[in-house]
C-alpha cells in the first residue's frame, strides 16, 4: 500500500496537470450552480453570466498555473531546502482569500492524509497543501475577464468549489 501512495506521490506532479483543466471546469460548474441556487446573492444572473464568459479563461490560467507550480514541486523534490511554493499572486480580497474556515474539510483530509503518509515512510505529500492550489486559483482569477471587484464578490463561492475539488483529490489519495 505504501508503495502505491509514494509512486502516486511522486507522479502528481505529471498528473495534475493532466487535470487541472477538468478540476476547474468542474469548479466553475460548482460556482454556476450555486449562484442559482442562492436567492440571497444580489445580482447573481449578471455574476452567473461574467463567470461563464471567463470560463475559458479561468480554465486556461488555472491549467498554465497549475503546471507552473508542478514545475517548481519538481525542481524543490530535486534540491535541499527549496520552498515547494512558486506562486506568489496576491489574493483578490486580502486575509480573507485564505482563511482557514474556507477550508475546513480539505484541510482535515490533508492532514490525516499527510499523518498517514507519513506513517508509512512517504514523503513530499506537504508539497500539494490547500496553498499550492488556491496561488493558481488566485492567479487563474487576476488573469480572466472578471473585474476584481466582482471576483472579489464571488471569492466564497468560489473557495467552496475549491475545497469540493481538494477534498476530492485528498480522498481518492487516501484511498491507495
Amino acid at each position: 500500500m505504501s508503495e502505491i501512495l509514494k509512486k502516486t506521490v511522486a507522479l502528481l506532479p505529471e498528473i495534475l496537470p493532466k487535470n487541472a483543466k477538468s478540476m476547474m471546469q468542474r469548479m466553475v460548474d460548482a460556482m454556476q450552480n450555486a449562484m442559482a441556487a442562492d436567492p440571497q446573492l444580489g445580482a447573481s444572473s449578471y455574476r452567473s453570466l461574467l463567470l461563464k464568459m471567463s470560463s475559458d479563461d479561468l480554465v486556461r490560467e488555472f491549467d498554465l498555473a497549475i503546471r507552473e507550480s508542478m514545475k517548481t514541486i519538481q525542481l524543490a523534490a530535486g534540491g535541499p531546502g527549496i520552498s515547494a511554493l512558486g506562486l506568489s499572486i496576491e489574493p483578490l480580497d486580502g486575509a480573507e482569500a485564505t482563511s482557514d474556515t474556507d477550508f475546513l474539510s480539505s484541510t482535515a483530509l490533508f492532514e490525516k492524509l499527510c499523518a498517514k503518509a507519513n506513517g508509512l515512510g512517504v514523503s513530499g505529500l506537504g508539497a500539494y497543501s490547500k496553498d499550492v492550489f488556491l496561488a493558481s486559483f488566485n492567479e487563474a482569477f487576476a488573469k480572466s475577464r472578471i473585474d476584481s471587484a466582482e471576483a472579489k464578490k464571488m471569492m466564497p463561492i468560489a473557495r467552496q468549489a475549491l475545497n469540493g475539488e481538494l477534498a476530492k483529490l485528498y480522498e481518492k489519495l487516501d484511498s491507495l
